[in-house]
Protein backbone atom coordinates (compact mmCIF):
# COMPACT_ATOMS: atom_id res chain seq x y z
CA UNK A 1 0.00 0.00 0.00
CA UNK A 2 1.34 3.13 -0.56
CA UNK A 3 1.76 6.39 1.40
CA UNK A 4 -0.47 9.38 0.76
CA UNK A 5 1.32 12.34 -0.29
CA UNK A 6 2.66 15.28 1.37
CA UNK A 7 3.85 18.18 -0.53
CA UNK A 8 6.29 20.58 1.63
CA UNK A 9 7.55 24.05 0.31
CA UNK A 10 11.03 24.62 1.02
CA UNK A 11 10.89 28.60 1.98
CA UNK A 12 9.65 29.85 5.17
CA UNK A 13 8.17 26.21 5.31
CA UNK A 14 11.00 24.35 5.81
CA UNK A 15 13.93 26.62 6.34
CA UNK A 16 13.57 30.19 7.88
CA UNK A 17 14.78 32.01 4.65
CA UNK A 18 14.38 35.47 6.00
CA UNK A 19 16.64 35.13 8.51
CA UNK A 20 18.89 33.46 5.85
CA UNK A 21 18.44 36.26 3.49
CA UNK A 22 18.86 39.45 6.03
CA UNK A 23 21.97 37.64 7.70
CA UNK A 24 23.27 37.56 3.89
CA UNK A 25 22.34 40.91 3.00
CA UNK A 26 24.43 42.26 6.36
CA UNK A 27 27.79 40.35 5.83
CA UNK A 28 27.18 41.47 2.57
CA UNK A 29 26.73 45.20 2.33
CA UNK A 30 27.98 45.71 5.96
CA UNK A 31 30.60 48.00 4.53
CA UNK A 32 28.47 50.03 2.00
CA UNK A 33 28.08 53.57 2.93
CA UNK A 34 24.59 53.55 2.81
CA UNK A 35 23.86 50.34 4.41
CA UNK A 36 21.89 49.72 7.30
CA UNK A 37 21.56 46.85 8.91
CA UNK A 38 18.40 44.74 7.45
CA UNK A 39 15.77 43.49 10.28
CA UNK A 40 14.34 39.93 9.79
CA UNK A 41 11.04 41.48 11.96
CA UNK A 42 9.84 44.18 9.81
CA UNK A 43 9.94 42.81 6.07
CA UNK A 44 6.88 43.63 4.53
CA UNK A 45 7.02 42.60 1.24
CA UNK A 46 8.33 39.18 -0.37
CA UNK A 47 11.43 40.78 -2.34
CA UNK A 48 12.99 42.13 0.71
CA UNK A 49 13.33 45.54 -0.85
CA UNK A 50 11.83 47.06 1.85
CA UNK A 51 14.33 46.07 4.74
CA UNK A 52 17.50 45.51 2.09
CA UNK A 53 17.39 48.12 0.17
CA UNK A 54 20.81 48.08 -1.62
CA UNK A 55 20.27 44.72 -3.18
CA UNK A 56 19.10 45.06 -7.19
CA UNK A 57 17.52 41.28 -7.48
CA UNK A 58 16.85 39.10 -4.52
CA UNK A 59 17.79 36.16 -6.22
CA UNK A 60 21.56 37.78 -5.89
CA UNK A 61 21.14 36.46 -2.62
CA UNK A 62 19.03 33.10 -3.06
CA UNK A 63 21.68 31.86 -5.11
CA UNK A 64 24.65 32.82 -2.88
CA UNK A 65 26.47 29.87 -1.38
CA UNK A 66 26.84 31.90 2.10
CA UNK A 67 23.05 32.06 2.15
CA UNK A 68 22.90 27.92 2.67
CA UNK A 69 25.84 28.31 4.83
CA UNK A 70 23.41 30.48 7.32
CA UNK A 71 19.85 28.60 6.79
CA UNK A 72 18.56 27.11 9.35
CA UNK A 73 15.23 25.36 10.49
CA UNK A 74 12.37 27.72 10.50
CA UNK A 75 11.46 25.96 14.17
CA UNK A 76 13.89 23.97 16.17
CA UNK A 77 11.36 20.90 16.06
CA UNK A 78 11.37 20.84 12.23
CA UNK A 79 13.80 17.87 11.75
CA UNK A 80 12.14 16.13 13.86
CA UNK A 81 8.24 16.34 13.15
CA UNK A 82 9.51 15.94 9.03
CA UNK A 83 10.98 12.95 9.99
CA UNK A 84 8.04 11.19 12.17
CA UNK A 85 5.82 12.75 9.07
CA UNK A 86 8.34 10.91 6.31
CA UNK A 87 7.56 7.40 8.12
CA UNK A 88 3.31 7.78 7.77
CA UNK A 89 3.62 9.74 4.86
CA UNK A 90 5.52 9.70 1.37
CA UNK A 91 7.53 13.26 1.63
CA UNK A 92 7.55 15.66 -1.27
CA UNK A 93 9.21 19.03 -1.19
CA UNK A 94 8.06 21.10 -3.95
CA UNK A 95 9.97 24.35 -4.78
CA UNK A 96 10.57 27.53 -7.04
CA UNK A 97 13.15 29.19 -7.75
CA UNK A 98 16.26 30.11 -10.35
CA UNK A 99 18.99 27.17 -11.58
CA UNK A 100 22.06 28.13 -9.18
CA UNK A 101 19.33 28.82 -6.18
CA UNK A 102 17.65 25.16 -7.14
CA UNK A 103 20.65 23.15 -7.50
CA UNK A 104 21.68 24.86 -4.09
CA UNK A 105 18.41 23.80 -2.24
CA UNK A 106 18.57 20.52 -3.51
CA UNK A 107 22.41 20.09 -1.39
CA UNK A 108 21.22 21.60 1.34
CA UNK A 109 17.95 18.78 1.02
CA UNK A 110 20.31 16.24 1.04
CA UNK A 111 23.01 17.16 3.86
CA UNK A 112 20.03 18.02 5.82
CA UNK A 113 16.89 16.40 5.76
CA UNK A 114 18.39 12.84 3.83
CA UNK A 115 15.29 10.85 4.61
CA UNK A 116 13.71 12.88 2.41
CA UNK A 117 14.14 11.02 -1.31
CA UNK A 118 11.22 13.34 -3.64
CA UNK A 119 12.02 17.14 -4.66
CA UNK A 120 9.91 18.89 -6.97
CA UNK A 121 12.05 21.78 -8.19
CA UNK A 122 10.61 24.35 -10.21
CA UNK A 123 12.10 26.90 -12.89
CA UNK A 124 9.82 28.87 -13.88
CA UNK A 125 9.99 32.51 -15.94
CA UNK A 126 10.61 34.91 -13.00
CA UNK A 127 10.06 32.67 -10.26
CA UNK A 128 6.47 33.13 -10.00
CA UNK A 129 4.33 31.64 -7.40
CA UNK A 130 2.31 29.21 -9.06
CA UNK A 131 2.38 25.50 -8.68
CA UNK A 132 -0.27 23.77 -10.81
CA UNK A 133 2.12 22.66 -12.81
CA UNK A 134 2.43 19.47 -10.24
CA UNK A 135 -0.25 16.79 -10.33
CA UNK A 136 -0.47 16.66 -7.04
CA UNK A 137 -3.80 14.13 -7.25
CA UNK A 138 -6.21 13.45 -5.60
CA UNK A 139 -5.71 12.91 -1.52
CA UNK A 140 -2.53 14.68 -1.46
CA UNK A 141 -2.08 17.36 1.21
CA UNK A 142 0.24 20.53 0.61
CA UNK A 143 1.68 22.64 3.02
CA UNK A 144 2.84 25.95 1.86
CA UNK A 145 3.33 29.70 3.03
CA UNK A 146 1.85 31.49 -0.61
CA UNK A 147 -1.67 31.22 -0.98
CA UNK A 148 -0.86 31.67 -4.59
CA UNK A 149 1.12 28.70 -4.64
CA UNK A 150 -2.26 26.76 -2.56
CA UNK A 151 -4.53 27.93 -4.56
CA UNK A 152 -3.09 27.24 -7.85
CA UNK A 153 -2.55 23.45 -6.27
CA UNK A 154 -5.02 20.06 -7.13
CA UNK A 155 -4.16 18.94 -3.41
CA UNK A 156 -7.22 17.94 -1.57
CA UNK A 157 -6.18 19.56 1.70
CA UNK A 158 -3.82 22.66 1.77
CA UNK A 159 -2.87 24.38 4.64
CA UNK A 160 -1.10 27.69 4.91
CA UNK A 161 1.99 27.49 6.80
CA UNK A 162 3.82 29.90 9.26
CA UNK A 163 3.81 33.43 10.48
CA UNK A 164 1.06 35.65 8.80
CA UNK A 165 2.69 38.34 7.14
CA UNK A 166 1.65 41.16 4.06
CA UNK A 167 1.51 38.29 1.44
CA UNK A 168 -0.17 35.90 2.81
CA UNK A 169 -3.02 36.93 4.28
CA UNK A 170 -6.55 36.59 3.49
CA UNK A 171 -6.16 32.75 3.82
CA UNK A 172 -9.26 31.42 4.65
CA UNK A 173 -8.91 27.60 5.51
CA UNK A 174 -6.24 25.18 7.32
CA UNK A 175 -3.24 27.38 8.80
CA UNK A 176 -0.37 26.05 11.00
CA UNK A 177 1.91 28.51 12.63
CA UNK A 178 4.56 26.11 13.50
CA UNK A 179 5.92 22.15 12.82
CA UNK A 180 4.51 21.41 16.02
CA UNK A 181 0.77 22.31 15.16
CA UNK A 182 1.05 20.42 12.04
CA UNK A 183 2.19 16.94 14.03
CA UNK A 184 -0.62 17.52 16.44
CA UNK A 185 -2.78 17.56 12.80
CA UNK A 186 -1.07 14.77 11.37
CA UNK A 187 0.46 12.27 13.63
Amino acid sequence: MSKQKLFVDFDITIVDSIKAFTDTYNILYGDHPNFVPADPNKITEYNFKCICPLIKHSEDIFKNKLFFFLLKFINENTYEVLEKLNKKYRLIVSTIGTSKNLSLKSKWLESNLPFIKDYILIKNQGCKMDKSLINMGKDSIFIDDIPSNLESSNAERKILFGKIYPWNRGWKSEHCLDWKEVEEMFL
